[in-house]
């Protein structure tokens, strides 16, 4: 590294920021050892700010495998194996400290990504390869955990949102919200989850998807919704909750295969039909009035080994402007929107229970967490 130091010394400084602003968040961390140049540069906010842009437009794919089974009464230890890769590296790591059980991942549009085991929730830096156990949160009486996990780039800090059934009749609820907040290098006391006063008014369904600065949930189909009724809001500076009309009535009839995504800072609404076999993209283009327009329509006929009664679509975001698709195949799939065609991607040996997400690398550092005692 020294001599490629050496080789760049002569170069323009717009040069080297272009150079260095497309290596990882680790290799730059060890290039701030090489030189004083080097540290200024890779310190400097203009840089910071090139690399976050080079980082958003060339995003990572993270791919979670796990060896244990859900057994609740199994207590050895778990480990997950993590693979990030991308056009230019494929790197391998794993990480224990989890019993067996699932583990859930939650991505969060950008960098960290939330895992859930047992009840507890983990914090995981997939461009530090570091992870952190958060404070316990509160025991719910239902079984499901539901929760929110996103960031917000205005204020440079996630929002984990954990819902949590306080009532001790089975054939009732009453849902509370708490929510948790991480800055960049900030300490996570033991205090750190705050519950807000208005409770949820019905059980959710899935992980939160955080746009606008409202987390977004379908409401559980346990509580019977209206259609006026289908979606739950939670608003991150009120504090308060509201609902979002399901965007397509016959749809919400026939209750097709339904779930949210975050796509280009939008909320989205994936709706798959069965019959004719096609998936819809509606995107909430005016969050204050309510407003769906359905933006694509994917005929899934064209997706190969497609099977209209066993295969199950999942939109995990846009990358180099395709849709990234997983249909429990061995490879994901890439949907150019313009020309409406899928591109079969590599082999990747995924899994029915392969976690999926794409991540931004960032500098965004976890901090410590403070037990209090």
């Amino acid at each position: 590294m020294r001599k490629l130091n050496a080789e760049m010394g002569c170069l323009p400084s717009e040069i080297k920021f272009n150079i260095l602003s497309r290596l990882p968040v680790r290799m730059l961390c060890r290039c701030k050892s090489v030189s004083k140049d080097w540290l200024q540069i890779v310190s400097d906010p203009y840089f910071l700010k090139l690399h976050q842009e080079q980082s958003k437009r060339n995003k990572q794919l993270l791919l979670l495998n796990q060896g244990l089974g859900d057994d609740e009464d199994d207590t050895r230890p778990q480990f997950v194996h993590f693979l990030a890769t991308s056009l230019e590296k494929e790197v391998h790591f794993g990480l224990g400290g989890f019993i067996c059980g699932y583990v859930y991942m939650i991505p969060s549009g950008h960098d960290l990504i939330c895992l859930i085991n047992r009840g507890h929730f983990h914090i995981f830096s997939p461009s530090f390869i570091k992870g952190i156990r958060l404070p316990q949160a509160k025991l719910s009486n239902c079984l499901e955990m539901d929760a929110g996990f996103g960031y917000i780039p205005s204020q440079n800090e996630y929002k984990l949102v954990h819902m949590f059934d306080v009532n001790p009749n089975p054939f009732a609820y009453s849902i509370k919200c708490e929510i948790l907040t991480l800055t960049d290098g900030g300490t996570i006391g033991a205090d750190a989850w705050k519950e807000i006063k208005q409770e949820c008014p019905f059980k959710v369904s899935g992980w939160g998807v955080l746009a606008n600065n409202k987390f977004y949930w379908i409401v559980s189909v346990v509580c019977t919704p209206c259609e006026e009724k289908s979606i739950v809001s939670l608003d991150l500076e009120t504090e308060t909750f509201d609902f979002i009309p399901h965007p397509h009535y016959v749809s919400y009839l026939e209750g097709n295969d339904m779930f949210l995504v975050e796509l280009k800072g939008q909320l989205c609404f994936i709706d798959t039909f069965a019959y004719p076999p096609v998936t819809d993209i509606w995107v909430l283009v005016d969050p204050v009035r309510k407003i769906w327009v359905k933006e694509h329509r994917i005929d899934l006929t064209m997706l190969q080994g497609f099977d209209d009664e066993q295969t199950q679509v999942l939109i995990h975001g846009y990358e180099n402007g395709e849709l990234v698709i997983s249909s429990q195949q061995k490879s994901l799939e890439f949907y150019d929107t313009r020309r409406k065609i899928f591109r079969k991607g590599e082999d990747l040996n995924l899994l029915w229970h392969t976690g999926i997400c794409l991540y931004t690398e960032s500098f965004f550092s976890l901090g410590i967490v403070d037990s209090g005692l």
